[in-house]
């Protein structure tokens, strides 16, 4: 191999063949579009051989391209299992895992601490946040299963999804709410509203919610998927927020929370564990698999 080639430009050259363009791979990744196409251009030059053509808007492998591919795929594959044999070997293994704010607030602190009951050297390092931005920490290999909604079929590639469980989109309001008894198509139209964010994958789930019932102007006050705020914000006020069930369930259960009917079976989706294909199934991994299956199956 070139001396020259570096992790970076295989990574580089891997993210484009996957997206199809180097924009979306450079936004990605989170390096400039420029930047992108120079470590792109030195790889071909010391490969000397053009890996990409251009066809329509499309950046394709070229079939030396869709040959190097496969090896480059392999080779990061192989030191990825060398890096995490080398945790295991260290003492005190880790796993990282991305949680959308659905999933952390029950369902996985109950399979955590199952976990630790088994295996007590292992550290269980967990992210939340939105689903497009887990989906980029594990592409990146920054986590190593990600509990979340369905990946969109243009970003399966080289990942595995297996289903848990579906999760419900609700409407929530203060327990208090002077005008809970009222219909959800009057509230919508005329109260402040707390959508998640722009980038949340259930946001246009709610979106489309809100124009089947007429509501095609809401008045958006705030964006949130957060349990802490969200719940502040609805205390304070007479909104309704718009939020995946499983966020607000223990504030369901304690009252502290109101949901209102919408009759919407179309608000509910299916959550489950995202894994590249590629990662190492170590006994500490394969054994958290089975326990969020078992968790998801008696109803977690």
């Amino acid at each position: 191999m070139h001396r020259g080639i570096k992790l970076r430009h295989i990574r580089c050259f891997l993210g484009v063949a996957q997206e199809g363009t180097v924009s979306a791979a450079a936004e990605r990744m989170g390096v400039s579009q420029p930047a992108m196409s120079k470590t792109l251009s030195d790889l071909e030059l010391m490969l000397g051989q053009p890996l990409f053509t251009r066809k329509g808007r499309r950046t394709i492998l070229t079939p030396a391209g869709e040959t190097f591919r496969r090896h480059a795929l392999q080779a990061v594959q192989s030191l990825e299992s060398g890096a995490a044999a080398m945790r295991t070997a260290g003492g005190g293994s880790r796993i990282r895992v991305g949680l959308l704010p659905t999933a952390a607030t029950r369902f996985f602190p109950e399979v955590a601490l199952e976990f630790a009951g088994l295996y007590p050297e292992c550290t269980v390092s967990v992210t939340t946040g939105p689903n497009q931005y887990l989906l980029d920490l594990l592409r990146s290999r920054r986590i190593d299963l990600m509990v979340g909604r369905m990946p969109q079929p243009r970003e399966m590639p080289g990942l595995g999804f297996d289903y848990l469980y579906d999760e419900t989109v609700v409407v929530a309001v203060r327990p208090d709410h002077p005008r809970q008894s009222e219909p959800i198509t009057t509230l919508a139209r005329e109260l402040p509203l707390i959508l998640p964010t722009q980038h949340a994958l259930i946001r246009r789930t709610v979106d489309d919610y809100l124009v089947s019932i007429g509501v095609t102007e809401p008045r958006v006050w705030l964006e949130t998927i957060s349990l802490a705020f969200g719940r502040g914000a609805l205390l304070r006020s007479d909104a309704l927020w718009f939020i995946s069930h499983g966020v607000i369930l223990d504030e369901l259960k304690m009252g502290v929370l109101h949901t209102l009917n919408t009759d919407a079976r179309f608000m509910t989706g299916a959550v489950g564990l995202t894994r590249s294909q590629s990662l190492q199934m170590t006994d500490e991994i394969s054994t958290m698999k089975d326990m969020m299956h078992r968790r998801a199956n008696t109803g977690g």
